[in-house]
């Protein structure tokens, strides 16, 4: 009794958490994402030396600015990765209220700062940060917790799935109000990604799906900016020197580029053609620059960084890990193929940045910061499982756990 209760009180939640995280961490998720990172800070400074000379006559000054950005996220990213997942589960309880607090911070005068007609920044001094960021991290890790606490929660709808669907309405309030539609519409991949993990009926799926279009509708709608954007993609030759200007000129740069590219620093339309050429749309700048073949590089080390990632939510035994690893790489997924499908025309416009390639504070120390919990996560699982030696047992875990 005594020794049944004094396990009890060491761990709050039931996973086999002695042994978690004392392996070693995934070399090729690793190697991957330090290779995205490596390319955009060289990217980084060619598309926004023109920008950075005009108005700081310092062409490096965006690129000194990335390259501490990146410092600061890989001591993050080497710091959660050693993290034990107990800790992880504890820190995301209160992350979460935290940074609930800082998104309602954006709002309050002298402290939010607003630019481009949004509020999405805090002002701390030092630095800008935008609440929205860890804010997918944070409520991924939460969501994840909750369901791992308590597996059961997938099979009732109204104790179960609302107080976690409330949690993400609350913060898409938020990020609404801002406004930050792109934002929104990313947490709401990755909580319905974690939760259909779970073992959430794909009727249940359905019916938030078709509650969730309408009022995405309407979001565009009602708001002029979001309908020019949908318009102006749906042909973005009809108007190319106004509101399809940036689309248009995107394309320009992929066609400019061809296979080859025009060589790195070479590019033109970053000379004041390309709106946001350092941030929203690098990809257009590395299309232009290095051509079709680096384009592909990058497509196939997210693809890489993707794959790695599902091995570990494939081959571990931890519930936890499990959700927590899909909702993380959905978060860098989906906004990865959401601010490339936009630079090629096939999406509208959402002021989204590619994850470690664009010039970004909060973006890049976030995403390395996630980069860090998978690390941690892939401790978890051991180097024979994730190379191809396991049985995939975890997945049949959790295909036990929801049946």
């Amino acid at each position: 009794m005594s020794s049944k209760s004094s396990s009890s009180s060491r761990s709050p939640w039931n996973e086999d958490d002695k042994n978690a995280g004392t392996g070693s961490i995934d070399l090729w998720l690793a190697g991957s994402a330090f290779t995205l990172l490596l390319i955009g800070l060289v990217m980084v400074y060619s598309a926004s030396s023109p920008i950075a000379l005009r108005k700081f006559d310092d062409p490096t000054h965006y690129a000194l600015r990335n390259a501490i950005f990146a410092l600061t996220g890989l001591i993050a990213m080497a710091g959660l990765s050693r993290l034990p997942i107990p800790t992880i589960r504890t820190l995301s309880r209160t992350a979460f209220w935290v940074v609930i607090f800082l998104l309602f911070l954006v709002f309050v005068p002298g402290i939010g700062l607003e630019g481009g007609g949004a509020r999405r920044w805090i002002n701390l001094r030092v630095f800008t940060l935008q609440p929205s960021e860890p804010f997918k991290v944070v409520l991924t890790l939460y969501v994840s917790h909750l369901l791992a606490l308590e597996p059961q929660r997938v099979r009732y709808f109204k104790e179960g799935l609302l107080p976690l669907l409330g949690l993400f309405g609350l913060g898409a309030a938020l990020l609404m109000a801002e406004p930050d539609f792109g934002a929104t519409l990313i947490c709401g991949v990755v909580v319905m990604s974690v939760i259909f993990i779970a073992g959430m009926p794909l009727s249940w799926i359905a019916a938030v799906a078709a509650a969730a279009i309408p009022l995405a509708a309407a979001g565009v709608i009602m708001a002029p900016y979001r309908f020019r954007r949908v318009t102006s993609f749906l042909d973005p030759w009809d108007d190319p020197l106004n509101s399809d200007f940036q689309l248009v000129q995107s394309l320009l740069s992929f066609g400019s580029g061809g296979v080859m590219g025009a060589g790195l620093g070479e590019g033109q339309q970053k000379q004041f053609y390309l709106p946001e050429s350092h941030t929203d749309f690098i990809f257009a700048v590395i299309g232009e620059e290095l051509g079709l073949f680096w384009t592909l590089t990058i497509i196939g080390l997210f693809t890489l960084l993707v794959w790695r990632a599902m091995l570990i939510a494939r081959h571990t035994q931890d519930h936890f890990v499990r959700l927590s690893t899909v909702g993380l790489t959905m978060l860098i997924a989906s906004q990865a193929i959401a601010n490339m499908a936009v630079v090629m025309g096939l999406l509208p416009p959402k002021g989204l940045t590619l994850p470690l390639v664009s010039y970004g504070g909060s973006s890049m120390v976030i995403t390395l910061s996630s980069i860090g919990l998978l690390l941690a996560f892939s401790r978890t699982v051991p180097a024979s499982a994730r190379n191809g030696g396991g049985n995939g047992s975890g997945g049949n875990a959790s295909a036990r756990e929801s049946s």
